[in-house]
């Protein structure tokens, strides 16, 4: 790898100004969406850090031989669905009044380990208690949560780029903030501590996820630490029920959630398909499909990152084991059969991917409600034009302006630096870092309420040494991870939504580049 020349940022004014003094030596190259009918199109593009997640557990004393089996045998399992993240339940059960031992902080760091192997991050949450209604064997004080949190501090540092964000867990069953053993759920002041301990102990780049609002409304008067609260929803059902604790549309809770989700990462699921669909026939959840088009424009105006895609989909219960060839009709399965037009979103003012609904000769398709989700979840990076010399030239400045629009649900999160690439025809590639920030990427401006795409823009002001050799090279945009362990691993850079550009990846494995188009060194 060659080393960084030099960067600028570059502002429009200065870019219009070179643009309308030299016309002759400018071009543009426009670019368009994914159409149905494109290499991979009717499939997910696998980007980090957002989209449907597993849900995998280990016991940390128990499963010390086995941390990674439901982790690959999940990923196997759900490889069609383009999943890059999994909420990663670590149960502390049977180390209450313990000290964690290397043993136990081996077992948690050999799950890490295979998540990057896989090219995946974790959602994280730890918890004790593993059912429900006063079930479990044991469960902790405030206090012993409170020690092991002080332990966990370094082991979270240590693998902060494998984690998109932690959940609250801890207190009560599943870590859910319900039916613990000690009651904790019923203390305010035990509730708090936790929070706190909690955001003293996560790196302070992420955020931390709690159940309901008002689990985070107990830090208000502390807005440095409630505004790194966010909020992961476990019963989306959308239509009022007794169990959704108030999270539907028309109340506090989900006003709430809307107003401050475009600057937080955003987690949830469905209930247990076999109870919301499966459940006896006499009881009023039975056959209850969850509307896929409502649930979307929920995870829309809730600026949801992920979701889980183990809820409601293709579940395994003792008494139902899942057959691919007659599945349950779950809803997500029912959201495969749902049919949606680029009206229909339009309609509820959702965001519509160019090409998505054609193919590449212009005829209109429908799409499922699946694959909108799918594909919408998190950021959807798509690519609009790139302003450029028609020849970069040694000695002088070029001037590039690239211009994306967001078509997900939520903005990206995490550190991602943002370069130009020169890739020669040896395909060894040159960096050039530029100052874009992808979490300012939103989709629309925060409160706009005719949810207008917002048009971003990643500008450089490159000065080419003479040393550098004329000849042709491939210009690309590489958007890796900014972590020193996984900055060259491809599987963390993120892919654009565009049918007209190329996906290309080192012979190393090191670079994951959006190809732009060719250009000449003069």
């Amino acid at each position: 790898m060659k080393k960084n020349w030099m960067y600028g940022s570059v502002m429009a004014a200065l870019f219009a100004l070179a643009a309308s003094g030299c016309a002759d030596s400018q071009r543009t190259v426009e670019f368009r969406g994914i159409c149905v009918d494109d290499l991979h199109g009717e499939n997910g593009l696998y980007n980090p850090g957002r989209g449907f997640r597993l849900e995998t557990a280990v016991d940390v004393l128990y499963e010390k031989d086995t941390p990674t089996k439901e982790l690959v045998e999940l990923s196997e399992k759900y490889v069609a669905d383009s999943v890059s993240l999994s909420q990663s339940y670590f149960y502390l059960t049977y180390l209450i009044g313990e000290k964690l031992s290397e043993e136990n902080f081996q077992t948690m760091q050999t799950y890490f380990d295979e998540l990057q192997k896989q090219g995946k991050k974790a959602v994280l949450r730890f918890a004790y208690e593993r059912d429900f209604m006063g079930r479990a064997a044991t469960g902790p004080t405030g206090e012993q949560i409170l020690e092991h949190l002080d332990q966990l501090k370094p082991f979270l540092e240590k693998n902060k780029d494998l984690i998109l964000v932690m959940q609250a867990g801890m207190i009560g069953a599943w870590g859910e903030w319900h039916s613990s053993i000690q009651g904790l759920e019923n203390s305010e002041e035990t509730k708090a501590a936790v929070l706190e301990k909690l955001l003293s102990v996560v790196p302070e780049e992420r955020n931390v996820q709690v159940r309901l609002p008002e689990f985070k409304n107990l830090l208000k008067d502390k807005p440095e630490l409630y505004k790194r609260l966010s909020f992961h929803d476990d019963f989306i059902v959308i239509r009022p029920d007794r169990w959704d604790a108030d999270m539907h549309e028309g109340t506090a809770k989900f006003d709430q959630i809307v107003k401050e989700s475009p600057y937080l990462v955003v987690d949830g699921e469905l209930p247990w398909g076999f109870w919301s669909v499966g459940a006896d026939p006499d009881s009023p959840s039975a056959g209850w499909i969850i509307d896929g088009l409502q649930a979307a424009r929920r995870l829309f105006l809730q600026h949801y990152t992920s979701l889980s895609i183990i809820h409601n989909y293709k579940e395994q219960h003792p008494n139902n084991r899942f057959d691919e060839n007659n599945p349950p009709e779950y809803s997500m399965i029912v959201w495969k059969k749902t049919m949606i037009t680029e009206d229909s979103l339009r309609q509820h003012h959702m965001p519509v991917s160019d090409s998505y609904f054609q193919k590449q000769d212009g005829t209109k398709v429908k799409r499922n409600m699946f694959d909108y989700i799918r594909d919408h979840l998190g950021y959807r990076i798509e690519l609009q034009s790139l302003q450029l010399p028609s020849e970069l030239q040694t000695g002088k400045e070029n001037l590039l302006q690239l211009n994306l629009v967001n078509r997900g649900f939520a903005t990206v999160f995490g550190e991602h630096p943002v370069y130009f690439v020169l890739i020669d025809d040896k395909g060894e590639v040159t960096e050039f870092p530029t100052e874009a920030n992808p979490l300012d990427w939103q989709p629309f401006q925060p409160g706009d309420t005719t949810y207008t795409p917002l048009t971003h823009s990643v500008d450089l002001s490159l000065q080419l040494p003479e040393s550098v050799p004329a000849g042709k090279y491939k210009l690309g945009l590489w958007i890796p991870d900014g972590s020193e362990r996984l900055k060259y691993n491809f599987r963390y850079a993120i892919r654009c939504a565009n049918g007209d550009t190329v996906w290309a990846v080192s012979k190393d494995g090191k670079y994951g580049v959006n190809v732009l188009t060719a250009v000449e060194v003069k």
